[in-house]
């Protein structure tokens, strides 16, 4: 059984994830959501239309998978989306939706994410690119969903990406996932101002996969007791 964050101290991660994000221009004004489990069908996650930089852990929103809670604010527009993941990963702890300026410009180009850096394969694998769906209704879960089986981060046609966090560190997983996709995205986006750059080669990517999966799962290994308090 996943180990859910205490409610207590998933306030105090996603407001410092919400503000990260926002400094590293990763969302603007409304845009973008987050949510956390902190049970089998209980969840956190930020309020519709508020400004993800500038969050206090008052405005957070518990609810469940019906989008009942007992919070006077209304859940994230995209909670579909977040149930998804939860729904199709049972080692997804947190989803980060964002709208990483370089990723979506792929997306708007009709290209896929390429992993053509090593740093790519081992903090992302593939990153498929799901289509476009009008926001805040099912068809963005339906779109998404066929992907989640198979991939971390997900990239949305014209409408940004998600990325899912596994382990103790589950929001900032997933955050540090989101800032990963988008530097990856900016140095592709600028390798093609001279050429459209290359995959690395697929020998180089099963190594690299190798890697991920062993590191994934330390991340997920439970601590031992003697651990805990480090």
């Amino acid at each position: 059984m996943p180990e859910y964050l205490s409610e207590r101290a998933a306030r105090a991660a996603m407001v410092e994830v919400g503000r990260r994000l926002y400094a590293r221009q990763l969302v603007s004004g409304g845009e973008g959501n987050l949510s956390c489990r902190l049970g089998p069908r209980r969840i956190l996650c930020t309020p519709t239309g508020v400004n993800k930089g500038f969050l206090g852990e008052d405005q957070l929103v518990v609810t469940d998978y019906g989008g009942e809670g007992q919070s006077l604010r209304a859940p994230s527009s995209e909670l579909l989306l977040h149930l998804a993941c939860y729904e199709e990963r049972a080692d997804c702890l947190a989803v980060v939706h964002a709208h990483p300026p370089h990723a979506v410009a792929l997306t708007l180009c009709g290209d896929e994410l390429l992993c053509c850096m090593p740093e790519a394969a081992t903090a992302l694998g593939d990153v498929p690119t799901a289509r476009y769906a009008t926001p805040g209704t099912a068809s963005v879960a339906d779109a998404v969903r066929a992907h989640l089986g198979s991939a971390e981060c997900v990239l949305m046609e014209r409408h940004g990406a998600l990325a899912m966090g596994m382990g103790p560190r589950a929001l900032f997983d997933a955050c540090d996932k989101m800032e990963m996709l988008e530097g990856v995205a900016r140095v592709q986006l600028l390798a093609s101002l001279r050429r459209m750059p290359t995959p690395l080669p697929e020998s180089e990517r099963r190594l690299l996969a190798e890697q991920r999966r062993a590191a994934r799962e330390k991340l997920l290994k439970p601590p031992r007791p003697w651990e805990r308090d480090r």
